[in-house]
């Protein structure tokens, strides 16, 4: 059932993908893609520093010791490469993660930081998101139905992730396994002391490590406009260039459809939709908001395949966990 659920969501964002292409052609957006040559590699950078960026958040999620850096790099890169490409998305991402990381830190430690780290990225995306809707509608006459289903969409995000926010410090894994073994589903009762102990560091992080949130906050905050230096960038390189408020908007706006329609396996056809109508929006040509999605798309790919790639040679430069 969920096999078949999955596929049609591949084929919703395939069909909306292909009745883009068709209305507003592939010619213009393919000759952006072209344009751009050696242009890549400043964004490719651009993508590897807030990939960074991202590692230093996550490192700030672990007491005590944690592993290196450059582990912590790594397993992101291949844990995101394994949630482009497998139908649990971000979920199976962050599994994979934990899966990686099972070598240099115990369960109940690597697994805390996961939660946590990604906790604090979707807070201050929401908050970007937030900021980026503000502008937009103080700055812009957009429709009444654009305004009310940016105002839904952020409503929905604000209340899944302050549900998130406040069961992490109340043992929800372990009220999850109250109701399993309610409903008479007893399997994961053998790991019920491993759940409490995850629970535990998970709520003791929260209460004991105000630093390491605010400064995982501030990191992943930096990687929202790392982002937004990436539209500005390529918007420059294709001789189209705007102010940086555009690319904020552009950045920001995004977000919030790629989050309304997460359910929709790696973005296909929304991520493409959503920069046409954007740009659109601002006055931009659709052609352009095409090729800029393009363009985009291909860099994640890129950094998909290193993903693989690092995952197949299992090169860490340290086995050894280092002091926080």
């Amino acid at each position: 059932m969920r096999t078949a659920r999955r596929a049609v969501f591949w084929a919703m964002g395939l069909s909306l993908l292909a009745v883009l292409i068709y209305e507003v052609g592939i010619i213009a957006a393919w000759e952006d893609v072209r344009q751009m040559g050696w242009g890549y590699v400043p964004v490719l950078l651009i993508a590897l520093s807030w990939h960074a960026s991202n590692a230093w958040a996550w490192a700030m999620c672990f007491d005590g010791e944690r592993p290196g850096f450059w582990v912590l790099l790594r397993t992101k890169i291949s844990g995101e490469a394994v949630g482009n490409v497998t139908p649990a998305s971000h979920v199976g991402g962050e599994v994979a993660k934990a899966y990686m990381l099972r070598g240099q830190v115990a369960v109940t430690r690597g697994v805390p930081s996961l939660v946590v780290n990604k906790t604090v990225e979707l807070v201050s995306g929401l908050g970007f998101a937030l900021v980026g809707a503000g502008v937009a509608v103080y700055m812009f006459p957009l429709p009444v139905e654009v305004q009310i289903g940016l105002g839904a969409a952020l409503v929905l995000g604000t209340a899944g992730i302050v549900a998130a926010y406040v069961s992490q410090r109340q043992q929800a894994s372990v009220w999850m396994l109250n109701v399993l073994k309610k409903l008479r589903l007893s399997f994961l009762e053998s790991k019920r002391e491993k759940f409490e102990e995850v629970d535990r560091t998970i709520a003791a992080f929260y209460r004991q490590n105000r630093m390491g949130f605010w400064l995982c906050m501030v990191l992943h905050g930096l990687s929202w406009i790392l982002g937004t230096f990436e539209i500005y960038a390529i918007l420059h390189l294709l001789g189209e260039s705007q102010c940086f408020l555009t690319a904020f908007l552009l950045m920001s706006l995004s977000l919030v459809i790629n989050t309304a329609f997460f359910f929709i396996p790696s973005g296909v056809g929304v991520f493409e939709s959503g920069h046409v109508f954007l740009f659109q929006l601002l006055g931009l040509t659709p052609e352009l908001g095409l090729g800029v999605a393009l363009i985009r798309r291909i860099r994640r790919i890129f950094w998909v395949i290193v993903g693989f790639v690092l995952m197949a040679v299992r090169t860490f430069p340290s086995q050894q966990p280092i002091s926080k």
